[in-house]
C-alpha cells in the first residue's frame, strides 16, 4: 500500500527529492520490476510467484541484490530489496510529515481528542 501512495505523486512534482533521481525514482523503477514484467517481445508477463517473492523479501528488507532497469534501458542500478525498503520507509515517512489529516477526522473531532463524542467515539 505504501508503494502506491509514494509512487508518481504529481503534487510533489517540482520536488527533487521526489524526481527522476531520488528515493522515489528507485521505487518507481521496483514497481515496474515487481508489476510490470515483460518478455524479450515485450509481451506481459504475469508471475505471481514473482510478484509474491519480490513484496516478502521487501517486507523483510532482504539482503539480496536485484538489478533495476529503467523502461529505456538507459538506467541500471543494483540495489537490495533492503536499500529499496529503506527509500520506500523515507517517502513514505516524508509523505505522511506533508499530509493534510482528513477532514472527516476533524470533523469528528470534538477538541478533546475524543471523537464524535461518544464514549466509542462514534
Amino acid at each position: 500500500l505504501k508503494m502506491g501512495c509514494v509512487n508518481e505523486r504529481p503534487e510533489f512534482g517540482v520536488d527533487r527529492r521526489w524526481s527522476e533521481t531520488g528515493d522515489c525514482y528507485v521505487l518507481k523503477l521496483f514497481r515496474d520490476y515487481v508489476f510490470h514484467q515483460a518478455d524479450a517481445a515485450g509481451r506481459p508477463v504475469l508471475d505471481l510467484g514473482h510478484l509474491v517473492t519480490s513484496l516478502n523479501k521487501l517486507d523483510a528488507s532482504d539482503e539480496e541484490r536485484i538489478v533495476l532497469t529503467s523502461r529505456d534501458g538507459k538506467s541500471i542500478m543494483v540495489v537490495s530489496f533492503a536499500d529499496v525498503a529503506r527509500c520506500l520507509q523515507n517517502a513514505y515517512a516524508e509523505l505522511c510529515n506533508a499530509s493534510v489529516p482528513h477532514q472527516h477526522m476533524q470533523l469528528l473531532d470534538d477538541g478533546g481528542g475524543n471523537a464524535g463524542g461518544g464514549a466509542m467515539g462514534y
